[in-house]
């Protein structure tokens, strides 16, 4: 490498978002981090704090490389208002990034496993199965791979990420803190649906391997998590006795997900794998110590 890759996230404050940056500072990158919400200064990273359509618009200019993960997330959100919020950060959002991404800048654009409306046929879904969006976030996901067309971009496809900093509505985060609070778990549909489970270190890292590879890939491990498999991870971790609320699943919540990482492994030569203890036990850490700094703050 000849001096410093000028690496560009946007979303940086999100899930996936920190984890990436984290990677990237960690190979030694600058990394310019983009945000409507703040970010701590660390060495190597650049914070720009505002919204993707009214920041400068030569923002992106200097750029070796762009991370586009901003956007609208969560497939259950039902807030008034929702639709729009969701075309707006995850369509026209998009739409600002690559036109401000100069030509030949490598540029990965994350979408949504969503799009494909679960397991077709119960395979696992691949690259080149039709889409079939289930609700406005898989909608809006959709619309953003459309722009995406035009140029060769590496749209990612996540399947479910997990891991430390993950997002407070996300089932395993609901779960262990009504496992500490004695509560039952509420569970959609059934605890035999399964998801596709990533590591969010290794949904980074494969990013990093991924940019400038041009088309869509499906970033997951190939292998199905069933929903009784993640509550058992729940209480070998906290060491509750669980009890379980079996409620019908919305019709936007596909019934299972599961990746065909072909692809994937060709183009990496590996594929993630996830130790679901050990990342329940980190999402678990993650939030005590949350805890701890709303108490003693």
């Amino acid at each position: 490498m000849v001096g410093r890759v000028t690496s560009i996230v946007t979303g940086a404050a999100g899930f996936i978002g920190r984890a990436l940056t984290s990677a990237l500072l960690a190979r030694g990158a600058r990394v310019v981090a983009i945000d409507r919400r703040p970010l701590a200064g660390r060495p190597g990273l650049t914070v720009v704090t505002g919204d993707l359509l009214s920041l400068d618009a030569g923002l992106l200019a200097d750029a070796d490389e762009v991370y586009h993960l901003a956007g609208c997330t969560g497939v259950r959100d039902a807030r008034a208002g929702v639709a729009w919020r969701r075309y707006r950060d995850n369509v026209l959002v998009g739409a600002r990034v690559l036109a401000l991404t100069p030509p030949g800048v490598p540029l990965l654009v994350t979408s949504s496993s969503s799009v494909y409306g679960g397991c077709a046929g119960g395979r696992p879904s691949a690259e080149t199965d039709a889409l079939r969006p289930l609700g406005g976030y898989a909608r809006s996901k959709a619309a953003l791979e459309s722009l995406c067309a035009a140029r060769p971009v590496t749209v990612v496809r996540p399947f479910t990420v997990a891991g430390e900093g993950q997002r407070p509505d996300m089932a395993l985060s609901l779960w262990l803190r009504a496992a500490l609070e004695g509560r039952p778990l509420r569970v959609l549909g059934s605890l035999d649906r399964t998801r596709d489970v990533t590591d969010v270190r290794q949904a980074a890292r494969a990013m990093i391997s991924l940019i400038g590879v041009p088309g869509v890939v499906n970033l997951g491990t190939g292998q199905g998590i069933t929903l009784r498999s993640m509550a058992r991870a729940v209480a070998t971790v906290t060491g509750a006795t669980l009890t379980f609320d079996v409620v019908p699943a919305p019709a936007a919540e596909p019934g299972d997900s599961l990746a065909d990482v072909g692809r994937l492994r060709s183009l990496l030569g590996w594929t993630p794998r996830t130790d679901l203890v050990d990342v329940v036990r980190r999402v678990a850490g993650a939030q005590d110590a949350a805890c701890s700094v709303l108490n003693h703050g």
